[in-house]
């Protein structure tokens, strides 16, 4: 057995993970930053503990615990270089955690945990060249290159900072233009808003009131889908942005599938398929050899515990 732990700046997931990626018991607790890297191991030796009492079982059925974390990540050594939202830099994570638990441990980047299970269980699977994309407050992004995970030298395929547009908005990162700018899900949800505020008889205004006020980027399909004219637009400039990064990932390391996760690719068809299309246009009109797959998450909600699993897997 294995154990998962997906760190986040909202929640902490975790559980035990068997050797075909069945989960077999799972738990979550708030991160609450600020905290001390300390202090939150404290909550996940505990938490271990009670997912193994739950689950029969004891330390010497564990064959490891991996951990997934958002930010820069010396694998080597087993140090967090930076995580900007857990606050977080220079932490000997590894080292703090073998002291409370003597356990094999390994650590990665979240998003490139995530690539790894969908590469051994999920979307990735028949692939050696693949790229996973993942759309949340920014974009986490995985390369994997004939069979293996681009890392290392805290190397974390941070595709959301590659420029899209010269002089474009500003990016919490500090530059301008930046992919995640225009095509994470946070994005959608801003340009949302503003339209919503700018067209008072869309029907976005309808949906967001009855949702309490609530927005996020489901909001804009959910609205296109009932034919508003100012949602539609915003969906197809949406994937026109997805679309240009993808793109110009695909002229770089020539992938065989994108796998895309994130809330907002549980729409499924309405979202992948526009997408695919305009790769397929792509790979046609540049005589690009081979096509290029384009597909969302199998694990889903799954994904950070299963693939923070799968670094322990061999």
């Amino acid at each position: 057995m294995f154990i998962g732990v997906d760190i986040g700046g909202t929640n902490v997931k975790m559980g035990i993970v068997s050797k075909m990626g069945r989960i077999l018991a799972s738990t979550s607790f708030k991160t609450n930053i600020p905290r001390s890297p300390e202090n939150l191991i404290d909550e996940i030796v505990v938490n271990i503990n009670n997912l193994l009492t739950k689950s029969n079982l004891t330390l010497k059925d564990v064959e490891g615990v991996g951990f997934g974390v958002p930010g820069l990540i010396d694998t080597k050594n087993g140090i967090i270089i930076k995580a900007g939202n857990l606050n977080w830099e220079k932490v000997d994570f590894v080292k703090l955690f073998k002291n409370k638990m003597n356990l094999p441990v390994k650590m990665e980047n979240d998003a490139n945990c995530a690539l790894l299970g969908e590469s051994r269980f999920g979307g990735a699977r028949e692939y050696n060249n693949a790229i996973l994309i993942t759309l949340g407050t920014g974009i986490g992004s995985g390369i994997m290159l004939d069979g293996k995970l681009l890392s290392g030298n805290g190397c974390n395929s941070e595709c959301g900072h590659m420029v899209i547009q010269v002089n474009g908005e500003q990016c919490a990162c500090g530059q301008r233009g930046c992919w995640e700018r225009y095509a994470s899900s946070s994005a959608l949800t801003r340009r949302t808003i503003e339209a919503a505020k700018q067209n008072p008889d869309s029907k976005l205004n309808d949906i967001i009131k009855k949702w309490n006020g609530k927005v996020s980027a489901i909001t804009t399909f959910n609205a296109a889908k009932m034919g508003d004219a100012v949602a539609k637009q915003l969906v197809d400039d949406y994937i026109n942005y997805i679309s240009t990064g993808l793109i110009s990932l695909a002229w770089i390391f020539h992938p065989e599938v994108f796998v895309i996760g994130g809330g907002i690719a549980k729409e499924g068809a309405n979202f992948i398929a526009p997408i695919q299309q305009k790769l397929d246009n792509f790979v046609k009109e540049n005589n690009f050899y081979p096509s290029i797959a384009v597909k969302k998450t199998v694990l889903e909600d799954n994904l950070g515990i299963v693939g923070a699993a799968s670094l322990m897997m061999g």
